[in-house]
This record gives structure tokens, sequence and C-alpha cells, in this order.
């Protein structure tokens, strides 16, 4: 082997397998995100928090611009969102705003 050539004889980190019983078991985390409240089957976690700040700003709607603040996603991902939640009957578009359906409301 020539010396700019460099192989598997550089590695001498975890060249030795370990023994069978060495691994750590699997423990799965705990939950730490706050658990919507599913309000139809087919809304998911990303939507409700969409529909959850649609809701947080009350009778006076809100712009797209509003929500993508709030909410913290992008105008595109918002706008998806609230024409997914219309489609649903749980929002609804007044002019340049978007208003929740007292029907969505729990």
């Amino acid at each position: 082997m020539s010396k700019r050539q460099k192989g598997r004889r550089h590695r001498r980190v975890n060249r030795t397998p370990r023994p069978v019983g060495a691994s750590r078991p699997y423990a799965p985390r705990p939950e730490t995100r706050p658990e919507h409240p599913r309000v139809l089957p087919d809304l998911g976690r990303h939507e409700a928090r969409t529909w959850d700040g649609l809701r947080a700003c009350g009778d006076g709607g809100a712009s797209v611009d509003d929500l993508c603040a709030s909410v913290g996603y992008q105008a595109r991902t918002i706008l998806k969102h609230v024409q997914g939640l219309a489609g649903h009957g749980l929002a609804e578009l007044r002019g340049d705003r978007w208003y929740a359906s007292r029907q969505g409301a729990p």
C-alpha cells in the first residue's frame, strides 16, 4: 500500500466488536411536547397548532401574517393549514382575514 492511499489500516478505533450484552437497553424518551386535543381524526398536530392560533385571535380574526407571527410557521404553510381547516369547516375567509368557525369551537 502506498503512503498516499489510505485503507482500513489507519482506522484503529472500534476495530474490535463489542460483546453481545454491552449495548444499552432501549428506553423510549418521555413525550415533552404538549398534546393538542384532537378535534377531528384528520387534523394533524401542526394544523391543530394553527387552529389554536386562529382561535386565540378571537372575533377580530387574523391575517396570514398575524398567524405567521403567533404560530411560528411560514406564510405558505399557514395558508395551506387554514385552507385545510376551511375544508373541515373550522375556519372561514372573509375579505383578507381568517376566522375560526363557531361550529368547530369545543
